[in-house]
């Protein structure tokens, strides 16, 4: 099979859409399934020889093996698979680039089409191959865009620096919100500052989902040196987006005002709950609901995703994974290394070429090309329908105040202006004190390197520099990125320690949170076998000592 590697700074190799219903017979060209192709300037042929061939190999080994193909692996890439009818979708990046990340990246691009366009299948028919690959485009730019290279391993979200802002701040966005949600047909909302998280009331997910659209926005503002007006019509916009019902239930769900919460389905008119806003049964027969299923859309023809049986366990202390922002067991490579039964990894290199892979029900292949395998994961099929909701946006400059309401929100005047003119001097407020808050200073290097992941909230802290993963904190990054694989494969490991000839990187994990430490200039007095008197064996206490200025307490 062909393998070649277009340059590419980020990792991300290759990302291309293939629609198999277009080519049924053997003269069909490949090219007319070829829906989007990342690079875009890559040849025609070469664009060909990859989609037809990948695609053609992973659907003969699903149809042997009765199981979805999830990965493939090749000599110098490795894709991550996602195939649903007769669509394809792959994923090529780096080897050295962990799976679980690649295939939450993966699932994270074809869910956020889906958020802002709706069921694949029904989009291709409404719009021009030209206008969605711009979204293509548009989403992989802001997923592979991260402030750091830890950022998108980990698939974290880019907050604003909490030490640098006042609490009370932090306190008012929460209550703008929480006000907002006075309003029945308001679901939920996040605040962003300049493409960052100030406060949010969804999960994960959905507040990355939101991101994309404002970031863009954002840039383009900042670009052309714009800045929104404060009138009615330039401040406030709105679209349609597509929640699963997964998602739409976890938000109907949230524990504010529970028992009499507004609680609307695709079928049945929502029923009202107490608040400020008087509303009338006319007003509302004014305008239909709209949240019903989308025509054309089906189970078998939306991309509603199942989540994988992960196999991290399920500690109830540990949020549940949403539908589409699945985690993946690892088949990770590890270089020229063997684990010890006190559970550390002994490397020749942290970067070596891959020696072993850990598989969980794949199956290798030879041919002449090279080695390449198929892993294949269990899915729950999820039979859901997209249902169309309303995104409200209310943009204060740099500040944007979004809220995911019920379709109907539009037609309801007094639920608008209600809300509109109860936040509108709060929100003047704070975008005011957020925008003299000094940025602080850069990180720079000290005598250790640290990053503390928050699973529940999807958010990284670090004393990298913005966009750090090279030269000496590279080894860091790697190491990272294959404990954090490990993590997310084997529920019951919870410390580790990966080194190699000339350092040791300490990772350990709860059911919350994930924190990774390297100390510079460590003197090793053994590089070998582990034993007691190994320096490795002191980074756990070192780690909790260094991170308690940082405001991480692992104790």
């Amino acid at each position: 099979m062909a393998d070649f590697i277009p340059s590419d700074s980020k990792g991300c190799h290759y990302f291309f859409l293939y629609d198999g219903s277009k080519v049924r017979g053997e003269g069909d060209p490949t090219k007319e399934g070829i829906c989007y192709f990342y690079p875009e300037e890559t040849a025609v042929d070469k664009q060909e020889l990859l989609c037809g061939q990948l695609a053609g190999v992973c659907r003969c080994i699903s149809e042997l093996s009765f199981s979805p193909t999830r990965l493939v692996r090749l000599r110098r890439n490795k894709f991550a698979i996602h195939m649903q009818d007769d669509f394809f979708w792959a994923l090529g990046c780096s080897m050295d680039i962990p799976t679980v990340s690649i295939c939450r990246l993966l699932h994270k691009l074809i869910n956020l089409f889906c958020f802002y366009n709706g069921c694949v299948r029904q989009s291709y028919q409404l719009h021009s191959h030209e206008t969605l690959a711009a979204h293509w485009s548009q989403y992989l730019a802001h997923l592979l865009a991260g402030p750091s290279e830890l950022h998108r391993v980990f698939s974290s979200m880019t907050t604003i620096d909490s030490t640098n802002v006042d609490p009370l701040l932090l306190l008012k966005a929460a209550l703008i919100l929480q006000a907002c949600q006075r309003c029945p047909l308001v679901l939920a909302g996040c605040i962003l500052f300049r493409g960052r998280v100030v406060s949010t009331q969804m999960s994960p997910h959905l507040t990355m989902k939101i991101m994309v659209h404002e970031s863009e926005t954002y840039k383009s503002q900042t670009s052309k040196g714009q800045s929104s007006s404060s009138s009615f019509s330039d401040a406030v916009s709105s679209r349609t987006v597509f929640l699963t019902m997964f998602e739409l239930q976890y938000l109907q769900s949230v524990p504010v005002d529970k028992q009499i919460r507004l609680h609307s389905t695709p079928i049945k008119e929502p029923r009202s709950r107490p608040s400020p806003l008087s509303r009338t049964s006319s007003d509302t027969s004014e305008c239909p609901h709209k949240a019903s299923l989308s025509p054309g859309s089906s189970a078998s023809d939306d991309s509603v995703f199942g989540q994988v049986t992960s196999q991290t366990g399920a500690d109830p202390l540990r949020p549940p994974l949403p539908h589409g922002d699945v985690s993946h067991p690892a088949e990770e490579e590890v270089g020229g290394g063997s684990r010890s039964s006190s559970g550390q990894l002994s490397e020749d290199g942290t970067g070596a070429h891959a020696a072993q892979v850990f598989d969980t029900g794949g199956t290798e292949f030879r041919n002449e090309d090279g080695v390449w395998e198929a892993a294949r994961e269990t899915t729950l099929a999820d039979d859901s329908p997209l249902i169309p909701m309303t995104l409200y946006l209310h943009r204060v400059k740099g500040l944007v105040l979004a809220l995911l309401v019920e379709p109907h929100f539009l037609c309801d005047k007094a639920a608008m202006e209600e809300v509109h003119h109860s936040c509108l001097a709060s929100l003047n407020g704070l975008e005011a004190h957020l925008r003299t808050v000094s940025p602080g200073a850069p990180a720079t290097a000290g005598p250790y390197v640290f990053a503390h992941f928050d699973c529940a909230r999807s958010t990284l802290m670090t004393n990298m520099s913005a966009g750090a993963g090279g030269g000496p904190e590279r080894p860091f990054v790697r190491a990272a990125s294959l404990l954090h694989s490990h993590f997310c494969s084997t529920e019951t490991l919870q410390e580790a320690i990966i080194r190699n000839a000339s350092a040791a990187i300490y990772g350990t994990r709860n059911a919350a949170q994930e924190t990774y430490f390297l100390q510079h200039g460590a003197a090793l007095r053994n590089s070998g076998i582990p034993n007691h008197q190994d320096s490795a064996f002191s980074l756990p206490a070192k780690t909790r000592h260094r991170l308690l200025k940082h405001g991480v307490n692992l104790l």
